[in-house]
Protein backbone atom coordinates (compact mmCIF):
# COMPACT_ATOMS: atom_id res chain seq x y z
CA UNK A 1 0.00 0.00 0.00
CA UNK A 2 1.44 3.29 -1.03
CA UNK A 3 0.88 6.83 1.21
CA UNK A 4 0.01 9.17 -1.15
CA UNK A 5 0.03 13.11 -0.71
CA UNK A 6 -2.98 14.94 -2.89
CA UNK A 7 -2.42 19.09 -2.84
CA UNK A 8 -4.72 20.60 -5.06
CA UNK A 9 -5.02 23.80 -6.15
CA UNK A 10 -4.82 26.18 -9.05
CA UNK A 11 -1.23 26.55 -9.14
CA UNK A 12 -1.77 30.15 -10.89
CA UNK A 13 1.43 30.45 -10.64
CA UNK A 14 3.05 27.78 -7.92
CA UNK A 15 5.48 29.47 -5.85
CA UNK A 16 8.12 28.34 -3.81
CA UNK A 17 5.90 27.49 -0.32
CA UNK A 18 4.08 25.25 -2.47
CA UNK A 19 6.94 23.25 -3.56
CA UNK A 20 8.14 23.61 0.53
CA UNK A 21 4.88 22.02 1.59
CA UNK A 22 4.69 19.65 -0.14
CA UNK A 23 8.04 18.55 0.96
CA UNK A 24 7.37 19.08 4.49
CA UNK A 25 4.56 16.35 4.14
CA UNK A 26 6.69 14.14 2.17
CA UNK A 27 8.71 14.02 5.36
CA UNK A 28 6.34 14.58 8.44
CA UNK A 29 3.81 12.27 7.14
CA UNK A 30 6.50 9.84 5.67
CA UNK A 31 4.74 9.61 2.37
CA UNK A 32 5.81 7.73 -0.71
CA UNK A 33 4.64 10.81 -3.35
CA UNK A 34 3.12 13.80 -3.41
CA UNK A 35 0.74 14.50 -6.37
CA UNK A 36 -0.02 18.41 -6.81
CA UNK A 37 -3.44 18.43 -8.66
CA UNK A 38 -4.18 21.68 -10.41
CA UNK A 39 -7.67 22.29 -10.85
CA UNK A 40 -9.46 22.91 -13.76
CA UNK A 41 -12.49 25.16 -12.82
CA UNK A 42 -11.66 26.16 -8.95
CA UNK A 43 -15.22 26.75 -7.12
CA UNK A 44 -13.98 29.05 -5.18
CA UNK A 45 -12.46 31.40 -8.11
CA UNK A 46 -14.10 33.02 -11.16
CA UNK A 47 -11.20 32.50 -13.25
CA UNK A 48 -7.63 31.48 -14.00
CA UNK A 49 -4.72 34.41 -15.01
CA UNK A 50 -2.91 31.78 -16.70
CA UNK A 51 -4.10 28.84 -19.01
CA UNK A 52 -3.85 25.30 -18.20
CA UNK A 53 -0.95 24.68 -20.25
CA UNK A 54 0.66 27.06 -18.65
CA UNK A 55 -0.04 26.12 -15.54
CA UNK A 56 0.94 23.32 -16.36
CA UNK A 57 4.67 24.49 -17.70
CA UNK A 58 5.12 26.29 -14.61
CA UNK A 59 4.63 23.22 -12.43
CA UNK A 60 6.74 21.11 -14.48
CA UNK A 61 9.95 23.89 -14.23
CA UNK A 62 9.23 24.13 -10.80
CA UNK A 63 9.35 20.50 -10.09
CA UNK A 64 12.16 19.24 -12.20
CA UNK A 65 14.17 18.51 -9.82
CA UNK A 66 11.85 16.76 -7.16
CA UNK A 67 11.08 13.07 -8.19
CA UNK A 68 8.49 12.65 -5.47
CA UNK A 69 6.56 15.65 -6.11
CA UNK A 70 4.45 14.70 -9.46
CA UNK A 71 1.78 16.58 -11.06
CA UNK A 72 -1.74 14.60 -11.34
CA UNK A 73 -4.13 15.98 -14.33
CA UNK A 74 -7.02 14.24 -13.62
CA UNK A 75 -8.58 17.38 -13.01
CA UNK A 76 -7.73 19.92 -15.31
CA UNK A 77 -7.92 16.72 -18.29
CA UNK A 78 -11.30 16.45 -17.74
CA UNK A 79 -13.83 16.54 -20.64
CA UNK A 80 -16.82 18.64 -18.44
CA UNK A 81 -16.04 22.41 -17.93
CA UNK A 82 -17.94 22.31 -14.91
CA UNK A 83 -16.46 23.53 -11.10
CA UNK A 84 -14.21 20.82 -9.90
CA UNK A 85 -15.33 19.55 -6.58
CA UNK A 86 -12.58 17.12 -4.77
CA UNK A 87 -15.06 14.65 -3.85
CA UNK A 88 -14.92 13.48 -6.84
CA UNK A 89 -11.38 13.42 -7.26
CA UNK A 90 -10.90 11.83 -4.16
CA UNK A 91 -13.76 9.21 -5.23
CA UNK A 92 -12.41 8.99 -9.31
CA UNK A 93 -8.54 8.40 -7.70
CA UNK A 94 -9.94 5.35 -5.08
CA UNK A 95 -11.32 3.66 -7.98
CA UNK A 96 -8.24 3.44 -10.18
CA UNK A 97 -6.26 2.99 -7.43
CA UNK A 98 -8.06 1.16 -4.43
CA UNK A 99 -5.34 0.00 -1.96
CA UNK A 100 -4.00 3.49 -1.89
CA UNK A 101 -4.04 5.26 1.34
CA UNK A 102 -4.57 9.33 0.88
CA UNK A 103 -3.70 12.08 2.59
CA UNK A 104 -5.50 15.44 1.35
CA UNK A 105 -3.34 18.96 1.92
CA UNK A 106 -4.92 22.63 2.45
CA UNK A 107 -4.15 25.54 4.08
CA UNK A 108 -5.45 27.12 7.11
CA UNK A 109 -7.58 29.65 5.42
CA UNK A 110 -9.08 26.24 3.83
CA UNK A 111 -8.98 23.93 6.59
CA UNK A 112 -11.62 26.51 8.82
CA UNK A 113 -13.85 26.64 5.80
CA UNK A 114 -13.96 23.06 5.47
CA UNK A 115 -17.15 22.61 6.46
CA UNK A 116 -18.50 24.41 3.24
CA UNK A 117 -17.16 21.97 1.20
CA UNK A 118 -19.65 20.10 -0.86
CA UNK A 119 -19.77 16.37 1.21
CA UNK A 120 -17.15 17.57 3.49
CA UNK A 121 -18.07 14.56 5.84
CA UNK A 122 -17.36 12.00 3.36
CA UNK A 123 -14.43 13.31 2.14
CA UNK A 124 -12.90 13.12 5.75
CA UNK A 125 -13.69 9.57 6.04
CA UNK A 126 -12.32 8.75 2.68
CA UNK A 127 -9.21 10.05 3.14
CA UNK A 128 -6.79 11.80 6.29
CA UNK A 129 -6.96 15.53 6.06
CA UNK A 130 -3.76 17.55 6.51
CA UNK A 131 -3.45 21.05 6.79
CA UNK A 132 -0.55 23.58 7.34
CA UNK A 133 -0.42 26.81 8.97
CA UNK A 134 -0.86 30.03 7.10
CA UNK A 135 0.31 33.78 8.29
CA UNK A 136 -3.09 35.48 9.31
CA UNK A 137 -5.16 32.68 10.01
CA UNK A 138 -6.05 31.23 13.08
CA UNK A 139 -6.88 27.37 14.04
CA UNK A 140 -10.00 27.10 13.91
CA UNK A 141 -9.92 23.82 16.44
CA UNK A 142 -13.71 22.74 16.14
CA UNK A 143 -12.87 22.18 12.21
CA UNK A 144 -9.58 20.61 12.87
CA UNK A 145 -11.45 18.36 15.82
CA UNK A 146 -14.69 17.38 13.92
CA UNK A 147 -12.77 16.12 10.97
CA UNK A 148 -10.07 14.87 12.01
CA UNK A 149 -7.18 17.31 10.40
CA UNK A 150 -3.14 16.47 11.25
CA UNK A 151 -1.21 19.68 11.77
CA UNK A 152 1.79 19.49 9.75
CA UNK A 153 5.04 21.45 12.05
CA UNK A 154 5.55 24.49 10.09
CA UNK A 155 6.07 27.90 10.01
CA UNK A 156 2.92 29.88 9.10
CA UNK A 157 3.16 30.68 5.31
CA UNK A 158 2.79 33.93 3.95
CA UNK A 159 3.71 33.21 0.09
CA UNK A 160 0.17 33.11 -2.20
CA UNK A 161 0.04 33.40 -5.74
CA UNK A 162 -1.73 36.30 -5.83
CA UNK A 163 1.09 38.04 -3.99
CA UNK A 164 3.57 36.73 -6.96
CA UNK A 165 0.87 38.20 -9.38
CA UNK A 166 0.79 41.19 -7.60
CA UNK A 167 4.60 41.94 -8.05
CA UNK A 168 6.27 39.24 -5.40
CA UNK A 169 8.76 37.33 -7.62
CA UNK A 170 10.98 36.35 -5.39
CA UNK A 171 8.22 33.82 -4.48
CA UNK A 172 9.51 31.92 -7.27
CA UNK A 173 11.34 29.15 -8.63
CA UNK A 174 14.12 31.54 -10.93
CA UNK A 175 13.15 29.27 -13.74
CA UNK A 176 9.15 29.95 -13.30
CA UNK A 177 10.08 33.47 -13.47
CA UNK A 178 12.21 33.48 -16.47
CA UNK A 179 8.77 31.42 -18.31
CA UNK A 180 6.52 34.19 -16.57
CA UNK A 181 8.33 37.13 -18.40
CA UNK A 182 9.31 35.60 -21.18
CA UNK A 183 5.85 33.98 -22.17
CA UNK A 184 4.70 37.49 -21.18
CA UNK A 185 1.97 36.58 -18.10
CA UNK A 186 0.65 38.49 -15.23
CA UNK A 187 3.02 41.62 -16.32
CA UNK A 188 -0.09 44.24 -15.88
CA UNK A 189 -0.06 43.80 -12.05
CA UNK A 190 2.99 42.48 -11.60
CA UNK A 191 4.56 45.96 -13.22
CA UNK A 192 1.40 47.42 -11.26
CA UNK A 193 3.58 47.27 -8.02
CA UNK A 194 6.03 49.25 -9.19
CA UNK A 195 4.97 52.58 -10.52
CA UNK A 196 1.82 54.96 -9.86
CA UNK A 197 -1.88 54.54 -11.56
CA UNK A 198 -0.88 57.22 -14.46
CA UNK A 199 2.53 55.63 -15.22
CA UNK A 200 1.12 52.09 -14.94
CA UNK A 201 -1.36 53.31 -17.40
CA UNK A 202 0.47 54.56 -19.86
CA UNK A 203 2.76 51.19 -19.66
CA UNK A 204 -0.56 49.00 -20.86
CA UNK A 205 -1.41 51.21 -23.37
CA UNK A 206 1.90 51.19 -24.76
CA UNK A 207 2.15 47.54 -24.68
CA UNK A 208 -0.55 47.07 -25.96
CA UNK A 209 -0.39 49.60 -29.02
CA UNK A 210 3.64 48.28 -29.46
CA UNK A 211 1.78 45.04 -29.88
CA UNK A 212 -0.59 45.88 -32.38
CA UNK A 213 1.96 47.66 -33.95
CA UNK A 214 4.36 44.58 -34.40
CA UNK A 215 1.18 42.46 -35.53
CA UNK A 216 0.38 44.49 -38.13
CA UNK A 217 3.82 44.52 -39.54
CA UNK A 218 3.71 40.64 -39.29
CA UNK A 219 6.84 40.83 -36.49
CA UNK A 220 6.57 39.28 -32.75
CA UNK A 221 3.61 41.12 -31.23
CA UNK A 222 5.03 39.06 -27.84
CA UNK A 223 8.33 40.26 -27.62
CA UNK A 224 6.73 43.89 -28.48
CA UNK A 225 4.41 43.02 -25.55
CA UNK A 226 6.68 42.40 -22.87
CA UNK A 227 9.20 45.09 -23.67
CA UNK A 228 6.33 47.51 -23.35
CA UNK A 229 5.25 46.29 -20.16
CA UNK A 230 8.97 46.71 -18.95
CA UNK A 231 9.86 50.14 -20.89
CA UNK A 232 9.61 52.00 -17.75
CA UNK A 233 9.83 49.41 -15.04
CA UNK A 234 12.46 51.79 -13.11
CA UNK A 235 11.04 55.33 -14.28
CA UNK A 236 10.03 55.74 -10.65
CA UNK A 237 13.11 54.19 -8.96
CA UNK A 238 14.50 56.66 -6.34
CA UNK A 239 17.60 58.99 -7.69
CA UNK A 240 20.38 57.26 -5.48
CA UNK A 241 19.78 53.77 -6.36
CA UNK A 242 19.49 54.34 -10.10
CA UNK A 243 22.84 56.33 -9.98
CA UNK A 244 24.30 53.07 -8.44
CA UNK A 245 22.89 51.17 -11.15
CA UNK A 246 24.30 53.70 -14.01
CA UNK A 247 27.81 54.25 -12.03
CA UNK A 248 27.64 50.22 -12.07
CA UNK A 249 26.96 49.21 -15.32
CA UNK A 250 26.19 52.36 -17.57
CA UNK A 251 29.53 54.44 -16.42
CA UNK A 252 29.29 55.48 -20.15
CA UNK A 253 26.12 57.43 -20.05
CA UNK A 254 25.68 58.30 -16.48
CA UNK A 255 26.50 62.43 -17.77
CA UNK A 256 23.32 61.87 -19.72
CA UNK A 257 20.38 63.78 -18.04
CA UNK A 258 18.78 61.88 -14.85
CA UNK A 259 15.25 62.17 -16.94
CA UNK A 260 16.69 59.66 -19.42
CA UNK A 261 18.86 57.36 -16.94
CA UNK A 262 15.52 55.15 -16.98
CA UNK A 263 15.65 53.46 -20.08
CA UNK A 264 18.92 51.91 -18.99
CA UNK A 265 17.97 51.03 -15.44
CA UNK A 266 14.87 49.92 -16.71
CA UNK A 267 16.88 47.69 -18.98
CA UNK A 268 19.21 46.61 -15.97
CA UNK A 269 15.73 45.71 -13.71
CA UNK A 270 14.06 43.54 -16.57
CA UNK A 271 17.26 41.41 -16.90
CA UNK A 272 18.53 41.15 -13.55
CA UNK A 273 15.45 41.14 -11.46
CA UNK A 274 12.66 40.12 -14.03
CA UNK A 275 15.55 37.39 -15.82
CA UNK A 276 14.23 38.69 -19.15
CA UNK A 277 17.10 37.00 -21.47
CA UNK A 278 15.85 37.94 -24.70
CA UNK A 279 18.58 40.47 -26.01
CA UNK A 280 15.64 41.66 -28.56
CA UNK A 281 13.32 42.66 -25.71
CA UNK A 282 16.55 44.15 -23.64
CA UNK A 283 17.13 46.55 -26.80
CA UNK A 284 13.84 47.69 -27.05
CA UNK A 285 13.93 48.81 -23.15
CA UNK A 286 16.95 50.49 -23.47
CA UNK A 287 16.22 52.28 -26.72
CA UNK A 288 12.91 53.50 -26.15
CA UNK A 289 14.09 57.27 -24.94
CA UNK A 290 16.92 58.35 -27.14
CA UNK A 291 16.37 55.35 -30.17
CA UNK A 292 19.82 54.12 -31.59
CA UNK A 293 21.20 53.57 -34.91
CA UNK A 294 20.98 49.95 -34.14
CA UNK A 295 17.15 50.03 -33.72
CA UNK A 296 15.27 46.84 -34.17
CA UNK A 297 11.97 46.41 -35.66
CA UNK A 298 10.85 45.44 -32.49
CA UNK A 299 12.63 48.21 -30.98
CA UNK A 300 11.40 50.75 -33.24
CA UNK A 301 7.54 49.35 -32.61
CA UNK A 302 8.26 50.09 -28.79
CA UNK A 303 9.62 53.78 -29.36
CA UNK A 304 6.80 55.00 -31.44
CA UNK A 305 4.35 53.28 -29.17
CA UNK A 306 5.57 55.17 -26.14
CA UNK A 307 5.45 58.24 -28.32
CA UNK A 308 2.12 58.06 -30.15
CA UNK A 309 0.03 56.58 -26.83
CA UNK A 310 -3.43 57.56 -26.86
CA UNK A 311 -3.48 58.72 -23.33
CA UNK A 312 -0.70 61.28 -23.98
CA UNK A 313 -3.60 63.48 -24.57
CA UNK A 314 -3.36 64.27 -28.64
CA UNK A 315 -4.90 62.77 -31.03
CA UNK A 316 -2.10 60.53 -32.59
CA UNK A 317 -4.29 58.12 -34.71
CA UNK A 318 -2.72 59.14 -37.96
CA UNK A 319 0.50 58.32 -37.08
CA UNK A 320 -0.21 55.06 -35.33
CA UNK A 321 -2.39 54.40 -38.77
CA UNK A 322 1.10 54.80 -41.03
CA UNK A 323 3.53 52.42 -38.10
CA UNK A 324 0.79 49.93 -38.67
CA UNK A 325 1.38 50.33 -42.20
CA UNK A 326 5.28 50.20 -42.39
CA UNK A 327 7.05 50.47 -39.01
CA UNK A 328 10.30 52.09 -40.68
CA UNK A 329 8.27 55.11 -42.28
CA UNK A 330 6.63 55.03 -39.14
CA UNK A 331 10.00 55.41 -37.04
CA UNK A 332 11.17 57.84 -39.45
CA UNK A 333 8.41 60.31 -39.16
CA UNK A 334 8.67 60.62 -35.05
CA UNK A 335 12.14 61.34 -35.96
CA UNK A 336 11.16 64.14 -38.04
CA UNK A 337 8.03 65.26 -35.77
CA UNK A 338 10.77 65.24 -32.74
CA UNK A 339 13.13 66.91 -34.21
CA UNK A 340 10.56 69.53 -35.37
CA UNK A 341 8.78 70.31 -32.31
CA UNK A 342 11.91 70.38 -30.30
CA UNK A 343 13.29 72.81 -32.68
CA UNK A 344 10.09 75.00 -32.72
CA UNK A 345 9.76 75.12 -28.94
CA UNK A 346 13.42 75.66 -28.45
CA UNK A 347 14.23 72.45 -26.82
CA UNK A 348 17.66 71.29 -26.15
CA UNK A 349 17.83 67.72 -28.29
CA UNK A 350 20.43 65.26 -26.78
CA UNK A 351 23.38 65.11 -29.37
CA UNK A 352 22.89 61.21 -29.97
CA UNK A 353 19.93 62.33 -31.61
CA UNK A 354 21.50 63.90 -34.40
CA UNK A 355 23.39 60.47 -35.42
CA UNK A 356 20.31 58.77 -34.78
CA UNK A 357 18.69 61.33 -36.95
CA UNK A 358 21.10 61.62 -39.80
CA UNK A 359 21.50 57.68 -40.07
CA UNK A 360 17.68 56.94 -40.60
CA UNK A 361 16.48 60.60 -42.21
CA UNK A 362 19.75 61.86 -44.02
CA UNK A 363 20.92 58.78 -45.07
CA UNK A 364 17.76 56.57 -45.26
CA UNK A 365 18.82 53.72 -43.52
CA UNK A 366 16.31 50.75 -42.09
Amino acid sequence: MRKIGLFGGSFDPIHKAHVEIAKMALKQLQLDEVQLIPTKNNPWKDKDCASQQERLEMMKIALKDEKQLTINTIEILQDSEEKNYTIDTILSLIKEHPDDEYYYIMGMDQANLFYKWKEAKKISELVHLVAFHRGGYEIDMNQITNFHFTLLKNEPIDASSSAVREGHVELLDKDVLKYITSQGLYLETIVASQMKEKRWKHTCSVAKLASEIAKANHLNEKQAYIAGMFHDIAKEMDYEKSRQIMQAHFPQYIDKPVAIWHQWVSRYVSEHVYLIDDKVVLDAIEHHTTGSTKMSAIGKCVYVADKLDPLRGYDSSAQIAICKQDIHQGFRDSLIDFYEFSTKNHRDIDECFYEIYDYFITRGEI
